[in-house]
């Protein structure tokens, strides 16, 4: 997820978008709007996140074949339709059951899909040291910066828990000022 943060980047915008024949790449303007479309919609995006995340908590932790939810019992299509429209404000397509396309609900996750959210925030932190060096003028593309991120967060893999690599990189505690800024702001 970390890594995915470098294409939003104008800088970056502009050097995959040129064309292969005459080098040209996609206006200021156009660039620009890519750049900002990155956080269209992220309100119900979270919204539908967590609540996707609450129903997997449910059903994994809940007997079947119905789970009860603010004083109801429901079927897991209803129980998913419920609550996806109670914590984003739209009801689901009527005799739909997205829940049943959803691959990480039964592929062994087992109530961990909320621990996407953890990833963005981490990745928004350690990317937050890329983005410093933007605001200074410089390119997001370091030497310095991605050989320091290669040897801490990369080339240890699992011989360091994921806690000690952060460190390591930031030279402080993972914070989650960066995620709820760029959300904030953006």
């Amino acid at each position: 997820m970390m890594l995915e943060n470098f294409v939003w980047c104008p800088e970056i915008l502009r050097r995959l978008s040129r064309h292969v024949s005459d080098g040209r790449c996609l206006s200021d303007e156009t660039i620009d709007a890519l750049s900002k479309s990155r956080f269209l919609m992220t309100g119900y995006s979270r919204c539908k996140y967590l609540a996707m995340a609450l129903y997997d908590l449910k059903v994994h932790s809940g007997n079947g074949p119905e789970y009860e939810f603010d004083g109801k019992m429901y079927d897991a299509v209803k129980l998913y339709n419920v609550m996806i429209e109670k914590y984003t404000g739209i009801a689901p397509t009527t005799g739909s059951f997205a829940a049943a396309s959803w691959f990480h609900l039964l592929m062994g996750y087992d109530a961990g899909y909320y621990g996407y959210i953890y990833s963005e925030t981490y990745a928004a932190d350690l990317f937050s040291q890329f983005e410093e060096l933007s605001l200074e003028d410089r390119s997001v593309i370091d030497c310095d910066l991605g050989r320091k991120y290669h040897e801490m967060i990369l080339s240890p893999g699992a011989t360091l828990d994921g806690a000690t690599m952060r460190r390591n990189f930031l030279g402080r505690d993972a914070s989650k000022d960066a995620f709820t800024r760029r959300d904030l702001t953006k």
